[in-house]
């Protein structure tokens, strides 16, 4: 086994910032219109790579489908650069069969399908995802209890290789974040039963484990995470995997300090701009960049739009919830 521990220091999230912003996303979501066209925004946006096909509007059952082109990057040579020349005339010759002009792998198709489980601001959020493409299939659950005052997020899912994908394994693991013991230790230092935040990752050969514990820094208002990565092997072939482990220790343990150094660099550029915005500027953030093309839809002319679920006076309670 190889286990990893490693401090990374992050900007901190406000608590009563995540209760707002979730009410901006769901009233946003709740606002909205969807039909086999598009879905219609408040403000009257298209956004047409999101369509309802089944059920009415953010209803349990009702299911969304996006499609999209990805452009794939195809690298074909090897170190004396022999097999670039057959690369190249493979996708000249892909190119030309049909006198498109444009190769057959230049660009695979993304399928994503998005069930609505749950939708109860006061009970739980739940969505199924997934995405099936060329290279990997992807499912998901995801699902967050008490939206109006989120006290826990779960997510599980399994990952396997698409049509053209080389993988011969697929992978399972799940996320669990307990929002309610989370901001006490990180803001007040009480220290946690267990981890608040955790995950597992099961590939047929390692499976690896994550806790993070925050807490409040000694030196500013941010937080300090204390991370633990573990990796170890699974089934028969755990004998194997400990050797392999141990020989690759050092630079495992150099991967993940650097991955999770990453982690936080991208968390402390991003998420400051993102807490100093108020519900009024984040909603109109998400107003003014939607997803896809977008165009203008007068309401009054959608047949059947769905009707959203009845939902609170966004005015409703927003107080953090006592430690």
């Amino acid at each position: 086994m190889v286990s990893v521990r490693h401090l990374v220091v992050v900007e901190p999230v406000p608590y009563r910032w995540l209760v707002d912003a979730l009410a901006v996303i769901r009233t946003l979501a709740e606002e909205s219109q969807a039909d086999e066209q598009g879905l219609v925004l408040p403000d009257g946006q298209v956004i047409p790579d999101i369509r309802l096909t089944q059920g009415r509007h953010l209803r349990p059952g009702s299911v969304y489908l996006t499609e999209a082109e990805v452009e794939l990057e195809v690298e074909d040579e090897d170190e004396d650069g022999d097999d670039a020349g057959d690369g190249i005339a493979k996708a000249d010759a892909n190119a030309d069969a049909d006198g498109s002009g444009i190769s057959e792998d230049a660009e695979a198709s993304e399928t994503v399908q998005i069930t609505v489980r749950e939708w109860d601001h006061r009970r739980a959020v739940r969505l199924e995802l997934a995405l099936a493409s060329d290279e990997m299939n992807v499912e998901l659950d995801a699902a967050l209890k008490s939206p109006d005052r989120p006290s826990l997020v779960e997510i599980s899912g399994r990952a396997g290789g698409g049509a053209a994908a080389r993988t011969l394994f697929g992978m399972a693991g799940r996320v669990r974040v307990r929002l309610d013991d989370w901001w006490p230790a990180a803001d007040t230092d009480r220290t946690p039963p267990s981890a608040p935040a955790s995950a597992r990752l099961d590939h047929p050969w390692i499976r690896a484990d994550v806790r993070a514990v925050p807490r409040p820094s000694r030196d500013d208002c941010r937080w300090d995470i204390h991370v633990t990565v573990s990796l170890r092997g699974r089934r028969l072939l755990r004998p194997v995997a400990a050797v392999v482990l141990a020989v690759a220790a050092r630079r495992i343990r150099r991967s993940v300090v650097r991955t999770l150094d990453n982690l936080a660099a991208q968390w402390n550029d991003r998420v400051p701009h993102l807490v100093a915005m108020n519900p009024d500027q984040l909603r109109e953030t998400l107003l003014s960049k939607p997803s896809g093309e977008s165009g203008r839809h007068d309401a009054a002319e959608t047949g059947t739009p769905g009707t959203p679920p009845d939902r609170p006076d966004p005015g409703g309670p927003r107080t953090r919830p006592a430690p």
